[in-house]
């Protein structure tokens, strides 16, 4: 694991743009897994005049990593979000956008196998210790891309609240991000700067799911001083 703590969010969002971007400059097929949320937000508004339009990146191909499906609804707010935040400013069409579904989960990491597998992927460090859709307690380790009832997640974690139109999540498992060739983890501000020090500094634990990520082969930390704000700057992570 290598840990980078830039000087601002700003600085973050550029150190996490320039490795999506040097994947993205291959000259064959990339995949891409990318995060919504906050956290990326500046890396989006950034990257987009690189990307929108480009010729040179008609090739990337983007998947998403989980899912909370509405049963009045075709698509989730996974969907809708990566919609708002990078992939309708960056015009990309939607055909290059893989999504998870109660119809293909079961196959998406072969499919994803089948496709040449995540060259990389940026996901953020939840408030609980979350990654993905991998929460607090109920985050099976040996598990690749699963259904979980909502329910199970709201008796461990109480503070969840009800979503009667969302009555499971679809999500990567631990499994499946240790096949992405690099994957790079965003923690920025000063309200994750607990959780984030609990991240590097216990061991791998239920309470803390994001820490079994530690034992990727090709995993990259990118915080700002903030988030960084409670770790020991002089340990070697």
């Amino acid at each position: 694991m290598k840990v980078i703590v830039e000087e601002n969010e700003q600085k973050m969002s550029e150190s996490a743009m320039f490795i999506l971007l040097g994947a993205m400059m291959q000259d064959k097929r990339v995949n891409i897994s990318l995060t919504s949320g906050r956290s990326p937000k500046t890396m989006y508004d950034m990257m987009i005049p690189y990307v929108k339009d480009q010729d040179k990146f008609k090739d990337i191909q983007y998947y998403l990593f989980d899912e909370n499906p509405y049963t009045d609804k075709e698509f989730g707010p996974n969907w809708t979000d990566m919609q708002n935040l990078f992939f309708k400013p960056a015009n990309i069409p939607d055909e290059r956008v893989h999504i998870m579904n109660s119809e293909n989960y079961m196959n998406y990491d072969e499919e994803i196998r089948q496709a040449g597998g995540i060259d990389v992927m940026v996901i953020g460090l939840g408030w609980d210790g979350h990654f993905c859709g991998n929460c607090p307690r109920c985050t099976p380790f040996d598990s690749y891309t699963y259904k979980i009832p909502f329910p199970e997640k709201q008796a461990v974690n109480p503070t969840y609240q009800d979503r009667p139109t969302q009555p499971f999540t679809l999500t990567m498992g631990p499994k499946s991000l240790m096949r992405v060739k690099h994957l790079v983890m965003i923690v920025n501000g000063k309200e994750k700067a607990e959780i984030f020090k609990r991240f590097l500094d216990e061991p791998i634990n239920q309470d803390v799911p994001a820490t079994i990520l530690k034992l990727h082969p090709n995993f990259t930390v990118i915080c700002d001083k903030d988030a960084a704000a409670l770790i020991d700057s002089t340990k070697k992570y």
